[in-house]
């Protein structure tokens, strides 16, 4: 055998080779409770927003947690190894005391393209907290592309400890590939911050958060005019009742577009989450698709309305009993609901909100008791 063929041989025996180092083992430091967070990890804030809570709520019973970054999929702003797999998986069979993919989309496309036959290589526990799946459009399935990758999605659930999930459609998507033990915990972000809805008396802000490029390039075109379209026809109402529309963009990606289209509106956009804290926190009421952005409002106590584009939007809706007030972009009076929706905000009245308020308690409570096992199976392995 050549040099050239034992090197590459030793390279393919090391990549293999997922057990970890038996002296590494001995030596390591349990002061410290290092988590692997296989996270999405993009200039969206919305992603950032879920990353934030799942550590907020763990570091509160495990003080003494280090969450160590992973890239969870092919997204931009990660250099390699990216996904729970190869390398990955012996790094984090070497270095993690727990393994957490979370959250977002990562049943869209099957995102982490982990596969069934190598998870089960993965040593320390693995929890999936609040993952969901998505789809193209209103009333169709949830999108893989690929019927392989249900085999696969069944496995990572399988091989995780405890799966959680943001809304009643996901859980019924995983019933369907076989999986009958996912905890609906809603969204992490929801449970970013605790405050009571209310409407700001003092503000003048009302905010516009749409996904424009996004939508243009992954749906119909249909789709993307109608909502600029309503963005354009609700914007003259909201300046002529005496409050200020600002385009918010959570992604770098719809900053250019919002330049274009709305040439005359303020436009925010930031790569820090406290300043969508702040933004959120401050403003009359948030209107819009980007599903993070009603999310993080609600959290913040701050009313929404939510445009459904896809199952994302009607599984929270569904989920959190706002079925009656979220707006799908299909309906044919979408401008005169969203119309009548905003004066019901801006008179004080909250009455559609009492159920969400209700079904937000109770998930809470669901979700406070997720994060409690799975530190409580953290600390005995």
């Amino acid at each position: 055998m050549t040099k050239i063929n034992i090197f590459n041989t030793l390279i393919k025996r090391n990549r293999n080779n997922y057990l970890p180092d038996e002296q590494w083992i001995k030596e390591k430091d349990h002061k410290s409770i290092v988590i692997h967070h296989y996270c999405p990890r993009t200039f969206n804030a919305g992603d950032h927003f879920v990353v934030l809570s799942i550590r907020k709520h763990i570091s509160r019973l495990l003080p003494n947690a280090v969450f160590v970054p992973k890239a969870v999929a092919y997204n931009r702003g990660w250099g390699k190894p990216i996904g729970l797999n190869g390398e990955n998986i012996r790094i984090s069979n070497e270095y993690a005391d727990a393994v957490i993919i979370g959250g977002s989309d990562q049943y869209y496309k099957w995102s982490p393209r982990i596969l069934a036959g190598e998870i089960e290589n993965l040593i320390p526990p693995l929890f999936l907290i609040g993952l969901g799946a998505s789809s193209k459009d209103l009333d169709s399935l949830p999108f893989l592309g690929n019927d392989t990758y249900r085999k696969d999605i069944l496995a990572v659930n399988q091989k995780s400890r405890l799966s959680s999930v943001r809304d009643i459609r996901t859980r019924e998507f995983l019933e369907n590939l076989g999986y009958m033990d996912s905890i609906v915990t809603g969204c992490p972000a929801l449970y970013l911050f605790d405050e009571n809805l209310h409407v700001n008396l003092q503000s003048k802000n009302i905010l516009l958060t749409f996904p424009y490029p996004v939508i243009r390039k992954k749906t119909q075109e249909n789709k993307y005019q109608i909502l600029i379209k309503l963005v354009k026809n609700i914007i003259p109402f909201i300046s002529a009742s005496g409050f200020d529309p600002i385009i918010v963009c959570h992604d770098d990606r719809d900053v250019p577009a919002a330049q274009k289209l709305f040439p005359d509106q303020l436009i925010f956009f930031s790569n820090y989450t406290h300043d969508y804290f702040q933004l959120y926190k401050n403003a009359k009421m948030v209107i819009g698709s980007r599903l993070h952005a009603t999310i993080l409002a609600l959290s913040q106590g701050t009313p929404a309305i939510n445009i459904n584009l896809d199952i994302r939007g009607q599984g929270f809706s569904e989920t959190f009993g706002l079925t009656k007030w979220n707006i799908n972009y299909t309906e044919n009076d979408i401008e005169e609901r969203l119309v009548s929706n905003i004066n019901q905000l801006l008179s004080g009245n909250l009455s559609d909100f009492i159920n969400f308020q209700k079904e937000r308690d109770h998930h809470h409570q669901i979700f406070l008791k997720f994060i409690k096992e799975t530190v409580k199976i953290i600390l005995n392995n």
